[in-house]
């Protein structure tokens, strides 16, 4: 064998080694111990809206609530998935949720029309990649540092796994739910034998230690307080401060369900006279009316609130968090 057909086979060595190197890093995983999904609040609602990294993952209700991407002034939407999704969450370039092909695109023909999938799902952020991690039908989840915690409601189940698809293990025989998840702790309402908020701690510790006793709903943590729905006091809104554990009441009104942000609190008012999508001041100041009628579904970003009006689960209505324009009807591309 000659000098130079030596050094072509050598060459082409190289650049396979060098192919193979480079298909593994694009097909690895990064994951991070600080790594948090989408807010809380949003994830009460549904999970229906995520941002990260200056775009915006969503739900979208015009189209079966495939999975779309956006820039934060709602510019340049693209179907990410062709059936419905929730509970979306990501970190490092990746996308998290649950997908259901009960809600499936229209504009999807053949073997894609006839194909029944459900479970947890990941991608990257461009919606490709498309990889099955639980296929089971799960209920709420959310991603804590380096693993998703879950629940499967077909045994009634909180697990968790790493997002690499490793390490996979049931953590309570609760439907526990993971939604509210701060510096290595979640916050959850207890389920059988009683309704305080708990917190169980990631790495095992302060499992099941009760945070805030009495019957309390929608846990989310923000800026060092525990925020609430009491259902002990005609479910009004309260906080509980972590570090001196001071209870106090932030808005009397009856609410079904809220979300927030560092600013403000945005929910739904529970009346029969006069249902509302209101907000307020994180302390409770400043209650103003942003729409009347009975919402749900309310979601954040940092440039719009979203929610849907009950009955109508096919139209989702916006509005820009500086109140520069009035509530209206969000068009997809519109």
């Amino acid at each position: 064998m000659n000098k130079k057909i030596v050094i072509i086979f050598l060459l082409v060595a190289l650049l396979s080694i060098g192919l193979v190197a480079l298909n593994l890093y694009e097909q690895r995983i990064p994951m991070d111990p600080s790594d948090v999904g989408n807010l809380a609040g949003n994830l009460q609602n549904g999970g229906l809206f995520f941002e990260m990294d200056g775009k915006v993952y969503f739900s979208n209700s015009q189209e079966d609530n495939c999975l779309y991407s956006m820039n934060l002034d709602e510019s340049k939407p693209k179907r990410l998935t062709t059936m419905g999704v929730k509970y979306i969450s990501g970190a490092n370039n990746h996308l998290y949720f649950y997908m259901d092909s009960t809600h499936k695109s229209g504009k999807v023909t053949g073997l894609g029309a006839a194909s029944n999938q459900f479970g947890i799902y990941r991608c990257n952020t461009k919606g490709r990649d498309q990889t099955c991690l639980v296929r089971d039908f799960c209920g709420e989840m959310q991603l804590c540092g380096e693993y998703i915690y879950y629940q499967i409601k077909t045994d009634g189940t909180l697990n968790k796994m790493r997002v690499d698809k490793k390490d996979k293990q049931k953590v309570a025989d609760e439907l526990i739910s993971p939604l509210c998840y701060d510096n290595n702790v979640i916050y959850y309402t207890g389920v059988s034998k009683d309704h305080a908020i708990h917190s169980l701690g990631v790495n095992g510790n302060n499992a099941n230690a009760v945070v805030q006793s009495g019957h309390c709903f929608f846990p989310v943590v923000m800026d060092g307080y525990l925020y609430y729905l009491n259902g002990d006091s005609n479910y009004s809104l309260w906080r509980t401060n972590l570090y001196s554990g001071v209870q106090e009441l932030v808005v009397s009104d009856r609410i079904d369900s809220f979300t927030m942000d560092h600013e403000h609190i945005y929910y739904a008012f529970s009346n029969s006279d006069n249902p509302s999508l209101r907000r307020c001041d994180l302390d409770g100041r400043n209650i103003y009316v942003l729409y009347d009628g009975i919402v749900n579904s309310i979601n954040l970003t940092s440039r719009y609130v979203y929610f849907k009006v009950f009955g109508d689960e096919k139209t989702t209505y916006h509005m820009p968090l500086d109140g520069s324009r009035a509530p209206s009807v969000f068009v997809v591309g519109g």
